[in-house]
């Protein structure tokens, strides 16, 4: 399947290159991405299991680290009037998290920002909106990937969630996360019906592995570097630029890039539709 990336006419230099950005969520145009709504941080259950099963590991450890303490009371007789406060030191965890989870939201953000990028495909390569959004109304240019390369398959066991192409879901309501119990897919790959017009894709990476990164405010650039072989096509903007367009046909001549079609958008005025037509070498 083809999966296309809508880009400005700036982005023709990385394209030369064959680098690609992977975004950070918070560079992203939708302010509800990586914004969940988080319920709670665990089920009341769990967080007192959870408490339960570290008590007397932490009490000991406490211990050992007091020599003070250990010179008035045996470490068994310490572990034992901690214990008449467990339960007191659980109903506190509760209550705290309350409060802690007002503050996951911001903490996950800045988290991910600092570690994930994300690259967004559509299924579509003719929608209005996007060539205006995305490709600088329409003075930019689209690039279709064939999806199943194996550069967007880089997991690194059937359970990575991440490094590879998965579909957006797109739901009349955000997920409501518990973070104990939730998933990738609620986290990165969920958006509002409102954005299903653009049968998004989308690939997570750690920024870490950039090819390149360019300084810039509030998120510096962090570009990949794709195989050539994965490009099939180059859709060139109703409104790019005569100069825009021979850097593009001129690419495509090289040797590298040499199997790559390249297609024309054109507006099509009796259906505001954008008609897609294959263009001579």
């Amino acid at each position: 399947m083809i999966l296309y990336k809508y880009l400005p006419p700036a982005r023709i230099v990385g394209f030369q290159d064959c680098l690609i950005r992977f975004t950070q969520y918070g560079d992203f145009n939708d302010p509800f991405e990586l914004n969940p709504h988080i319920d709670k941080l665990a089920e009341e259950n769990e967080i007192r299991a959870l408490v339960g099963r570290n008590f007397v590991e932490l009490i000991e450890e406490e211990y050992s680290k007091n020599p003070i303490i250990s010179a008035f009371i045996s470490k068994e007789d310490f572990i034992n009037l901690a214990l008449t406060q467990e339960e007191s030191v659980k109903n506190s965890v509760v209550g705290l998290e309350k409060h802690f989870v007002k503050l996951l939201p911001a903490m996950l953000q800045t988290t991910a920002n600092s570690l994930l990028g994300a690259l967004s495909l559509s299924e579509v390569c003719d929608h209005e909106l996007m060539w205006s959004h995305y490709a600088e109304e329409h003075k930019g240019f689209v690039v279709g990937f064939e999806s199943s390369h194996s550069f967007f398959n880089q997991q690194k066991s059937s359970s990575d969630e991440l490094r590879h192409l998965r579909k957006i879901e797109y739901r009349d309501r955000p997920p409501v996360i518990n973070l104990m119990n939730t998933n990738a897919t609620e986290l990165f790959f969920v958006k509002s019906k409102k954005w299903d017009y653009e049968s998004e894709w989308r690939m997570v990476l750690p920024l870490s592995d950039a090819t390149k990164v360019v300084e810039k405010n509030p998120y510096a650039i962090h570009l990949f570097k794709f195989p050539a072989e994965s490009v099939k096509k180059i859709i060139i903007g109703a409104r790019t630029s005569d100069n825009n367009r021979s850097v593009i046909r001129s690419l495509i001549t090289e040797k590298e890039l040499s199997h790559i079609e390249l297609y024309g958008a054109h507006l099509d005025s009796s259906s505001y539709g954008i008609i897609i037509n294959k263009e001579n070498g």
